[in-house]
């Protein structure tokens, strides 16, 4: 209630961006819920119990290598979840939905593993004025229903090409001023409201030539760390963390550790090891 408090006064008194800044911590989440923060990144969310992230190497994330920040971090796809139906009260979904090659998997599988969750995305106005190279999907909230619509390329609508790099930073400059001009914000309960069009935006360059790329807030690492020392959440255990998992291979759930610190799966005995000191249950 305090954080919502200070986001309403930052709104009133036109602070938009210091209002946006504290939208990670504005959630209504109580104390002995379990959180998973999917694509964490170098920055995961101080409220997170449990990280999922694809990359070790730090090349597909916005903000350099993922950071563990004192939780538990596994290795995983979004489309694909190492995790057992509904064992999370809720997830978060930064920035990931507009990457994602299946956006219909990646939402039906945040709808498995979580009861509520928060997606945030680049809008279909950001991705008209300021295409970035790394985002497959648009996506689009109208207050009811999340719509994404595929893309055949980067910068499907040309809108540097026809009214110059100028005016595009022009227009961009304008609306980021108050960042909700440029995102969706979609809260869901139980289940997702969307729809994912057939058609496939084919317009643009044949050519990519150069754009934009998605980069985080350098300072965004450093506040979230910070944070959390000051948001007590439970440590995962190993042992909880086995009764979370579940094969991404056979879906059973009947995993075991082993001595060496890897998982073995008693279904189809898939064994799942280790990057980085952290469970690597990518497919």
């Amino acid at each position: 209630m305090i954080i919502y408090a200070l986001r309403k006064l930052g709104a009133a008194a036109g602070l938009h961006a210091l209002s946006w800044k504290l939208r990670k911590l504005d959630f209504d989440i109580r104390r002995g819920e379990l959180l998973l923060d999917v694509g964490s990144g170098a920055a995961p969310n101080p409220y997170a119990n449990v990280l999922l992230e694809y990359d070790p190497s730090g090349r597909e994330t916005n903000s350099g290598a993922a950071r563990a920040n004192g939780k538990v971090l596994v290795w995983g796809d979004v489309e694909r979840m190492p995790f057992r139906n509904r064992v999370f009260d809720f997830v978060m979904c930064f920035h990931v939905l507009e990457h994602v090659a299946d956006p219909a998997r990646c939402l039906q599988e945040l709808q498995r593993v979580a009861g509520r969750g928060y997606i945030e995305t680049p809008n279909e106005i950001f991705d008209y004025v300021v295409p970035y190279h790394d985002h497959r999907n648009r996506v689009s909230y109208d207050g009811e229903m999340l719509r994404v619509i595929r893309k055949d390329r980067w910068n499907v609508e040309r809108f540097v090409e026809r009214f110059g790099s100028k005016r595009s930073r022009q227009v961009y400059d304008l609306l980021i001023r108050n960042p909700a001009n440029l995102h969706v914000c979609f809260h869901w309960n139980e289940h997702i409201d969307y729809a994912i069009a057939d058609e496939v935006i084919r317009d643009g360059h044949v050519e990519e030539g150069v754009g934009e790329r998605e980069q985080a807030a350098s300072l965004s690492p450093w506040v979230n760390t910070l944070v959390t020392r000051f948001v007590r959440r439970s440590r995962v255990s190993d042992e909880r963390l086995l009764q979370l998992l579940r094969c991404v291979q056979c879906e059973r759930t009947e995993l075991r550790a082993m001595h060496d610190g890897r998982v073995a799966c008693d279904g189809c005995h898939r064994v799942y090891g280790r990057v980085d000191g952290w469970l690597d249950f990518r497919p």
